[in-house]
């Protein structure tokens, strides 16, 4: 396997198949185990296993960010080389930084997301570091998210997401009336043969009525959808590729197997003129290349990334504490 993980096949299926067919049942290690050919202690052990190699980072579901009444943005800089990392650095501050990356595109080197509760304040604490550092900027605002989860085909080793399209807009955990202690313990799930009993307790209710309650807050769109999620570096899943287009046909890229976070953004006059853009992940860059080429026709760039400025470590916590 990639990287030297000890890692057979039936771990590669059990790791697909906790990505992308997780079963919402009061015993779901014991159904995916009969599917398998594997005791329900052998699948809890395989995974245990998995996230102390760091592969495995959780199985759960994260909430939208809409459902928590934020904004959210794509932040492009275009920073000179010699102070990119003391630029990341200083983004990297501010907690709703979830992903930053430098990138081989120009002017427009330094991307990446944060969120705030209004749009005047993110774009305030963004104008404030590029004038600290003298740089040029975008602000690009979700105006509709298609796709965001990122899921790794171990079969093909490119990202492939299952097929639908976000809630556009998701009823707020306000509203709802939900305690925020079921959102935190249902964002990553125990790996014991009945995860679900904890998020039960959290809100009073027997373990087949809070699974219906948690299909139901999926099927509004407050949670995306639950599933295993992977670090795909250690997997060998080493680039990646923000595609940009240059009409607004993010419904179209949404139905692309192999695109992640999917969202329709606002244009820059004289400065950034693609409004859809979405990501692809895979173990080679000819790959990206190849399947981008194969659906793609028309007006598009790829910026492929460089460096990951955030890191791997303390970004995976950040997005376990803030959706993206």
């Amino acid at each position: 396997m990639e990287n030297g993980l000890p890692m057979d096949k039936i771990d590669v299926d059990l790791l697909m198949k906790v990505q992308y067919d997780f079963p919402l049942v009061d015993r779901p290690f014991l159904e995916i185990g009969k599917e398998l050919g594997l005791s329900e202690d052998e699948v809890i052990k395989r995974l245990r296993a998995h996230v102390e190699s760091g592969v495995l980072r959780r199985i759960g579901a994260v909430m939208n960010y809409r459902a928590r009444g934020l904004e959210a943005a794509l932040v492009g800089f275009a920073v000179p080389e010699e102070l990119v990392d003391d630029v990341a650095a200083d983004i990297n501050k501010d907690p709703l930084v979830t992903h930053n990356f430098l990138r081989d595109y120009k002017p427009y080197n330094v991307w990446f997301v944060t969120k705030a509760k209004t749009a005047e304040e993110l774009e305030a604490k963004v104008r404030a570091v590029a004038e600290k550092w003298g740089v040029d900027y975008v602000v690009l605002y979700s105006l509709r998210t298609y796709k965001l989860d990122v899921r790794f085909d171990l079969y093909e080793g490119i990202s492939r997401s299952k097929s639908g399209i976000l809630q556009e807009n998701p009823p707020t955990i306000d509203e709802l009336g939900i305690p925020k202690e079921f959102y935190s313990r249902i964002r990553s799930i125990p790996l014991v043969p009945e995860p679900f009993r904890y998020a039960a307790q959290a809100l009073g209710k027997s373990v087949g009525e809070t699974l219906d309650v948690l299909r139901d807050l999926i099927e509004k769109g407050v949670l995306r959808e639950f599933h295993g999620s992977l670090d795909g570096e250690k997997l060998g899943f080493k680039e990646n590729a923000m595609v940009v287009l240059k009409r607004p046909d993010c419904e179209m890229a949404a139905s692309l197997a192999e695109s992640t976070h999917v969202v329709l953004r606002n244009t820059v006059p004289s400065k950034w003129d693609y409004p859809c853009y979405f990501m692809v992940h895979a173990r080679s860059r000819d790959l990206i290349r190849e399947r981008v080429a194969v659906n793609l026709k028309g007006d598009y760039a790829m910026l492929f990334s460089i460096r990951d400025l955030l890191g791997s470590r303390t970004m995976s916590k950040r997005i376990e504490s803030v959706s993206d």
